[in-house]
């Protein structure tokens, strides 16, 4: 029976396990082989945070020049060094800008690319675009990963959840909020990856009170003003009119 890994997420992650399966397959699979099944209901690489289908006016909080998916000798790691382009390097961009998050999708949708097809022929890729619902199993033996819609489950030798950001219930206080949003007909919109967060309930010339002023603050001004048409002329900001 051929050995199974289970990948939930695959996102960076995801892809930084990939590519050091591929670095390390000549010694750990000869003759073997391995069957990887790649669990995300998003693109792999990108993942959900760094998807192509999301504003462009949403850019990363890291220069171009300090984003890369490779290793070089100050990396502590198993298996040899495998050099490649850092983000800014790849894109042909100055180093000291902040690439949108579409760019930097493509870069990591890349950057799996050559990590799967650096892989050994014995060594395969499945993707499932599912979520990944829960995982079960004896102790002694194989796992099992139950995917949404999907009646059987995957069996695994090995599952590695490689997650990155993710959601969270809310907390009293915000539960608290809702509820007086709900009860006043105000709108209350809970936290959240920006893009996916629906904005169209904030309408144009009323009032938004905002909770924070971290990277989340930058996203939602961004949008509610450059990303619903206005403008700047230098250092004057020219608004469209359907500004909250």
């Amino acid at each position: 029976m051929r050995p199974s890994l289970v990948i939930v997420g695959a996102g960076p992650r995801g892809t930084g396990l990939i590519e050091r399966i591929a670095a390390n397959a000549p010694e750990l699979y000869a003759g073997s082989g391995l069957d990887i099944h790649l669990v995300d209901p998003h693109p792999p690489g990108a993942g959900r945070i760094w998807r192509a289908a999301q504003s462009p006016l949403l850019w990363m909080n890291s220069h171009a020049e300090d984003v890369t998916m490779f290793t070089d000798d100050t990396v502590a790691m198993e298996g040899p060094v495998r050099e490649g382009p850092t983000l800014h390097e790849w894109a042909g961009i100055d180093g000291r800008t902040f690439a949108d998050r579409q760019l930097q999708g493509a870069y990591l949708r890349w950057v799996h690319e050559q990590a799967v097809a650096d892989l050994p022929p014995g060594v395969v890729v499945h993707h499932h675009p599912r979520r990944a619902l829960r995982v079960g199993g004896p102790r002694e033996g194989r796992q099992q990963v139950w995917l949404e819609g999907r009646p059987r489950p995957l069996l695994a030798d090995l599952v590695v959840l490689t997650l990155g950001h993710l959601d969270a219930e809310l907390d009293d206080q915000q539960v608290e909020l809702a509820e007086y949003a709900r009860v006043h007909g105000l709108v209350h919109l809970p936290p959240d990856f920006t893009a996916d967060s629906d904005l169209s309930a904030l309408k144009a010339g009323e009032p938004v009170l905002v909770r924070g002023f971290g990277l989340a603050f930058v996203d939602l001004m961004v949008l509610l003003t450059e990303g619903r048409g206005g403008r700047y002329e230098g250092d004057t900001y020219v608004p469209s009119g359907q500004e909250p």
